[in-house]
C-alpha cells in the first residue's frame, strides 16, 4: 500500500496489515460517543422494526458479540458464509463481524429468491446462511431454511428480525448477550483468505462468483476518499446495497477510512430519501442523473437543511451507450461521476467542470495529495477496431481470478466483460458500449441467455428471447419477444406466474410480451437479439 493510502486512512501500527474491523476498532477509540451507523426512516413501513443509530464504541461492540458468536458456534477462519441482509445499519456490522472472525463472506442480493441462492450456494459452499425474518413482505429466513436442507456444506441457519423459524439462530439476541460480556474478542490472525464474494454475470455465464481481498476493498474506499477530500466530518447517505462494488466503494470502506457516519437507505424510495438526506445531514450522496435531476427541479439541494458538499451521478451501460449524456445543472454541491466497470469495482472521478460528466479516461487513473500521486486503476482496450474493443483492467481496485473471465492476462490485466471505445479525435478518453447479451437492470448485470432459457422453459411458448429499451432510472427495461403455441392465449400474467413457482428473482421478469412469427438467429443458431429490436 502507498505512503498516500497509508496517510489516507490514518496507520499508525506498522507491525500489523491494516484490516477494515481493525479501522473500526480505531474509530471506536478515538471518536466513542460519535454515530457511526444509522437506518433509513421508513424501516417500520418495511415490517423491521424502528430505525436504530450507532455509535462508534456500540458499533464496535455489536461486532465483537457477533464474532464471538460465530467463533462459539465452530465457525472457523477461512470459511464461508453466505449473508442475505437488507441495506441496513445491520448489513455493515456482520461483514466486520464476519471479517474479524476471519470468515469470507459470500453478499448475496435481497432480490435474489430460492433459484438464485441455491446455485450460489453451489459454487461457493458456505457453512451458514444469514437472513432477516421478514422484509417488506417475504420471508427471508425461511425461504434460507429450506435451501440449507440441500445444501450439504450449510451446517447452521441465523437471522435478524421477530419470528424467526424454529431452529434458526438470533443475531438480535447474540448482539444483546455480547454487551453484558466485558472481554473483548482476541484479534483473528492475518487473513490469509478473500474478504468477500460477491456475483456479477459475463454473456453465456448467468452466475460468476468475483472473489474480493481485503486489500482490495481498502483501495476502493481510499480511491473514494482522496477523490472526495472526504474526513471525519461527513455523513455518507449510501442508497446502494454492499453486494457490489458500488455500495462498496460509496458507503462501507470510505466510511470506515473517513471515519464519518454511514447512513444506509434501502431500497430506493424518493420521499424517505429526501427525508434522509435531511434529517441526517449528509454530506455526501450519489444517485442515477434521473434521480439528481428530480433533486434539482424539487429544490431539495437549496433548502436551508441541506448539508450536501459532494453529488454523485451512477452511470448505468444503457446510459453511457452512444452520444454523451445531457449536462446536470442546478446542484449547488460538487459533483462527482461514478462508473461501474463490469462488476468488479467502480471509479469515483471528480467532475472536470459542472456542465456534463467526466469520461473515462483510457491509460492510468491516478489521485494526487500534497504533491504525491498513486495509480488506482490503468484501463486498456483489446482487440481494437475502428478505434474500440473489450475494456481491460488492473491496478490495486481489481479483483481477479486464477482461471476463467476473470484470469489475469500476461500484462496482468483483467477483462471487464464490456466493451468501449475512444472519442472520435481522442485516444486518451473512452466511452463504454453495450455488449448485446449482456443486460443492466437495477444494479444488476445479466446474461441474456438465461433470460432466454427461462422464458422459453414456459410450456406456453414455441421459442422466446429477451430483449431490453434504456430507462433512465432501472438502467435496462427487460422484454420478451415470444413465439406462443397455436391456438395458445398470450399472458404475461401466466409467464409471471411461472417464474414465481420456479422462485427466480423478480427483476428476471420482463415488463411486457411481443408477440413474433419468429426469433431472428443466424445459420450457426446464434440468436440475433438486435433484429428483435428492429421489429419494435
Amino acid at each position: 500500500m502507498s505512503t498516500l493510502h497509508a496517510e489516507t486512512i490514518e496507520r499508525t501500527d506498522t507491525s500489523r496489515p491494516l484490516t477494515a474491523d481493525g479501522l473500526l476498532r480505531r474509530r471506536a477509540s478515538q471518536r466513542p460517543g460519535v454515530i457511526a451507523l444509522s437506518d433509513p426512516p421508513n424501516l417500520e413501513a418495511l415490517g423491521f422494526g424502528p430505525p436504530k443509530s450507532l455509535s462508534y464504541r456500540e458499533a464496535d461492540t455489536a461486532v465483537d458479540a457477533l464474532a464471538s458468536f460465530f467463533i462459539e458456534l465452530g465457525l472457523e477462519p477461512g470459511d464461508t458464509i453466505a449473508v442475505q441482509l437488507p441495506n441496513l445499519a445491520l448489513c455493515p456490522l456482520t461483514l466486520l463481524a464476519a471479517w474479524r472472525a476471519g470468515l469470507t463472506v459470500a453478499a448475496l442480493p435481497m432480490l435474489w429468491r430460492a433459484h438464485e441462492i441455491a446455485k450460489a450456494c453451489e459454487e461457493v459452499a458456505p457453512k451458514a446462511l444469514i437472513g432477516v425474518s421478514s422484509f417488506a413482505g417475504q420471508n427471508y429466513a425461511e425461504t434460507l431454511c429450506a435451501i440449507a436442507v440441500s445444501q450439504i456444506s450449510v451446517r447452521f441457519v441465523l437471522g435478524f428480525g421477530r419470528g424467526l423459524p424454529d431452529g434458526v439462530a438470533s443475531l438480535d439476541e447474540a448482539i444483546a448477550a455480547g454487551q453484558n460480556k466485558r472481554d473483548r474478542l482476541m484479534e483473528a490472525p492475518p487473513r490469509v483468505t478473500p474478504a468477500m464474494i460477491t456475483f456479477t454475470a459475463r454473456a453465456g455465464a448467468p452466475l460468476l462468483p468475483i472473489v474480493r481481498r481485503e486489500e482490495e476493498l481498502l483501495a476502493q474506499g481510499a480511491m473514494t476518499v482522496l477523490a472526495l477530500s472526504l474526513d471525519t466530518h461527513d455523513v455518507i447517505l449510501n442508497p446502494y446495497p454492499l453486494t457490489g462494488p458500488l455500495g462498496l466503494s460509496l458507503g462501507l470502506m470510505p466510511w470506515l477510512i473517513g471515519g464519518g457516519t454511514l447512513a444506509q437507505h434501502h431500497p430506493f424510495d424518493y420521499a424517505p430519501f429526501i427525508e434522509q438526506l435531511l434529517e441526517t445531514g449528509a454530506t455526501v450522496t450519489a444517485a442515477p442523473p434521473a434521480i439528481l435531476a428530480e433533486l434539482a427541479k424539487d429544490g431539495v439541494l437549496r433548502r436551508p437543511s441541506c448539508r450536501l458538499r459532494r453529488l454523485g451521478a451512477v452511470w448505468s451501460m444503457p446510459e453511457l451507450a452512444g452520444p454523451p449524456p445531457p449536462p446536470f445543472y442546478g446542484a449547488t454541491p460538487l459533483l462527482f461521476d461514478v462508473y461501474p466497470l463490469g462488476d468488479l469495482t467502480s471509479l469515483v472521478l471528480r467532475r472536470e467542470t459542472r456542465a456534463g460528466p467526466t469520461s473515462l479516461p483510457l491509460g492510468r487513473i491516478h489521485l494526487e495529495d500534497d504533491g504525491e500521486a498513486a495509480v488506482f486503476l490503468e484501463t486498456k482496450l483489446a482487440r481494437v477496431r475502428s478505434g474500440g474493443g473489450d475494456l481491460l483492467l488492473r491496478g490495486p481496485l481489481v479483483p481477479h481470478g486464477p482461471a476463467g473471465p476473470l484470469a489475469l492476462d500476461a500484462d496482468g490485466f483483467v477483462s471487464t466483460g464490456l466493451r468501449a471505445e475512444t472519442e472520435a479525435g481522442d485516444g486518451t478518453r473512452l466511452w463504454l458500449k453495450r455488449d448485446p447479451e449482456l443486460l443492466h437492470h437495477g444494479g444488476f448485470t445479466l446474461a441474456g441467455c438465461e433470460l432466454d432459457q427461462l422464458y422459453q422453459s414456459f410450456p406456453g411458448f414455441l421459442d422466446a428471447a429477451c430483449f431490453v429499451l434504456p430507462d433512465p432510472i432501472v438502467g435496462d427495461r427487460i422484454f420478451a419477444a415470444i413465439v406462443p403455441r397455436p391456438s395458445e392465449p398470450v399472458s404475461l400474467e401466466a409467464l409471471t406466474r411461472f417464474l414465481e413457482e420456479r422462485q427466480i428473482a423478480p427483476y428476471k421478469f420482463p415488463d411486457k410480451l411481443l408477440v413474433v412469427k419468429q426469433i431472428p438467429r443466424d445459420a450457426d443458431g446464434r440468436l440475433l437479439r438486435e433484429q428483435i429490436l428492429m421489429q419494435v
